[in-house]
């Protein structure tokens, strides 16, 4: 009995144990930028009301979206992007998932 109750004991906690995948925010992808300037392009996601924008091409590997799928709620992990047209709300896109 003790030993059933310690191996129920453990697996409870393994499994409380177990990381969950977190993401900071949640965001839709609007579509794609179609304006012709220097720091105009990629694909424009709203994340809590803000709009910015990203390269497709610099997704995670794995993840895919159709552009005739558009707009697609998403969950992810992002930061600014630090180089180029920082002023025009480009981001990195380092985790995401379809929600």
């Amino acid at each position: 009995m003790k030993a059933k109750f310690f191996l129920l004991l453990i697996s409870l906690l393994l499994i409380l144990s177990c990381e969950k995948e977190k993401y900071e925010s949640t965001g839709i992808i609007i579509g794609a930028d179609m304006s012709l300037c220097a720091c105009c392009g990629g694909y424009f996601i709203d994340i809590t009301g803000t709009q910015y924008r990203f390269e497709k091409s610099e997704l995670p590997t794995g993840f895919t979206f159709d552009d005739n799928l558009l707009p697609l709620t998403i969950e992810l992990n992002w930061d600014s992007k630090t180089d180029g047209c920082k002023d025009s709300n480009w981001i990195n896109i380092l985790k995401i998932r379809k929600k």
